[in-house]
C-alpha cells in the first residue's frame, strides 16, 4: 500500500455528517430557547396588563359615591378591543387595549357569545370576571391571563 497524503472522500463524507449533526442540535437549541423566551414575555406582558386593569377599575371603584357627581354604578365595555370605562355622566375612559378580552369568562362555553359589558355596583360586592388574550404570532399559541376578583368597599 501506498503512503498517500490527503483525506479521503469516506473521511470528509463523516466530517461533514458530524458538522451538519452538530449544526442542527444547536439551531434546535437556538429555537426552543428564543419560543420559551417569547412565551415568558407574553406571559409577563399579561400579567402586567391584568394588575393594570385591576388598578384602574379598583380606583374608579373606590371613588367616593356620596358626591352628587360620583354615580353608584359604572360599565366595563369591551369594544374594538379596548377594555372602556362608561358611567353615567358620559364619561367614557380606555382602560386598555391591544389585547382580546373576555368579560366572564366564567359563564361562557363555547355555544354563548361572550359578554360585551359589565355593570359594577358601587354600593355592594361586585364581581368582576375577566380573561385577557395576548395576540399570536406563528411561532407561539395563544396565551391567557384571567383575572377572577371582587370589588368592595367598607362603609
Amino acid at each position: 500500500m501506498k503512503n498517500e497524503k490527503g483525506i479521503t472522500l469516506v473521511e470528509l463524507i463523516a466530517v461533514l455528517a458530524v458538522a451538519g449533526i452538530t449544526v442542527a442540535l444547536i439551531a434546535s437549541v437556538l429555537s426552543s430557547g428564543t419560543n420559551a423566551s417569547q412565551r415568558t414575555s407574553m406571559n409577563q406582558q399579561l400579567q402586567q396588563e391584568g394588575n393594570i386593569i385591576v388598578e384602574k377599575i379598583r380606583a374608579q371603584y373606590l371613588l367616593n359615591q356620596k358626591e352628587d357627581t360620583v354615580p353608584d354604578k359604572f360599565e366595563i365595555v369591551v369594544e374594538n378591543d379596548k377594555l372602556i370605562f362608561k358611567d353615567d355622566t358620559g364619561t367614557n375612559m380606555v382602560i386598555s387595549e391591544g389585547f382580546k378580552y373576555d368579560l366572564d369568562p366564567a359563564s361562557a362555553d363555547n355555544t354563548s357569545p361572550t359578554k360585551k359589558k359589565v355593570v359594577l355596583d358601587r354600593t355592594q360586592k361586585s364581581v368582576f370576571n375577566l380573561l385577557i388574550r395576548g395576540k399570536t404570532n406563528g411561532n407561539s399559541p395563544n396565551q391567557e391571563y384571567k383575572i377572577n376578583t371582587s370589588f368592595s368597599k367598607l362603609n
